[in-house]
């Protein structure tokens, strides 16, 4: 079980820098970029639309936010963190405007290359959070992400988003992506059977880099006083996996970010997130 000591203190608020302008190298994620804008725009396919989703609500223009969303954030308003809580170790972030799926911003996340737990503790993360209404019965989360590489080491977890409860009920877990492409959930909600699992391989639907991915995680149990449930993760409409088994309780937090809680010496990476949305409807890639 890997408990996330970081997640027991409070989030520090970061103060937000320049950060230095990115290269143009040929998979850049602007709007003027093919590999960055033909991606992550499909229609939901049968398959992510079959698995379970009973009810997948409106689909909304990009860049605008349906009416039933419990959180939206375009990262319309520069470096004005909106409200939110940002923290962030041997990593940065801001807002930045000239790199979008769908202007005027997306969160941009640098992590730093070099550190490794095995040597020395310590994260390489960077991350947004804010409260949500308690978890009942079912939740959904769209993001369109963008990602230079994937993680560098075999074995080595980057943390997208997180769903978490730090009072009475305290507990969490978190969607992760692998060096295969594949998929991973943290689940330390401390219900029996709680603890770290993966997609299996062959990973025949993943993550990937060098474009514009639209990344929907869905969070289901069949009662507010279940203490397990599912969580599925779609790429680009399309169903990659389902974790079954997992311990649920009364989620009041989400992070958005990326970087890892475990770094393993190739830590460095670069990373947009745009359209946020967590809604207790399908919200979609549109």
């Amino acid at each position: 079980m890997r408990l996330k000591q970081s997640f027991l203190l409070p989030l520090a608020v970061l103060s937000l820098g320049v950060l230095p302008a990115c290269s143009d190298d040929g998979d850049d994620p602007s709007p003027g970029n093919d590999a960055g804008t033909d991606a992550g725009t499909h229609a939901r396919t049968d398959s992510g639309t079959d698995a379970g989703d009973d009810n997948p609500g409106p689909s909304t223009e990009p860049g605008t936010c349906p009416s039933n969303a419990l959180l939206c954030e375009l990262f319309d308003s520069g470096n004005d963190t909106n409200g939110w809580s940002a923290s962030a170790e041997n990593a940065s972030l801001q807002v930045d405007s000239t790199r979008t799926r769908n202007g005027p911003g997306a969160l941009h996340v640098l992590t730093e290359d070099g550190h490794d737990e095995r040597q020395r503790a310590g994260k390489a993360i960077a991350q947004w959070q804010k409260s949500i209404p308690a978890f009942e019965t079912r939740l959904f989360v769209r993001a369109h992400v963008y990602m230079r590489s994937l993680p560098g080491v075999f074995g080595q977890m980057g943390t997208f988003f997180v769903l978490s409860n730090f009072g009475a009920d305290f507990g969490g877990f978190e969607l992760q992506v692998m060096q295969d492409s594949g998929f991973a959930l943290d689940d330390w909600s401390f219900r029996e059977g709680q603890g770290w699992n993966r997609q299996p391989e062959p990973v025949r639907l993943g993550m990937e880099a060098g474009r514009w991915v639209c990344l929907e995680w869905e969070v289901r149990r069949d009662s507010t006083s279940s203490t397990h449930g599912n969580t599925r993760v779609y790429v680009d409409g399309t169903l990659a996996h389902d974790f079954t088994n997992i311990g649920m309780r009364a989620f009041n937090n989400f992070s958005v970010g990326y970087g890892f809680v475990h770094p393993l010496g190739a830590s460095g990476s670069e990373t947009w997130i745009d359209n946020v949305v967590v809604s207790t409807q399908r919200v979609g890639c549109d």
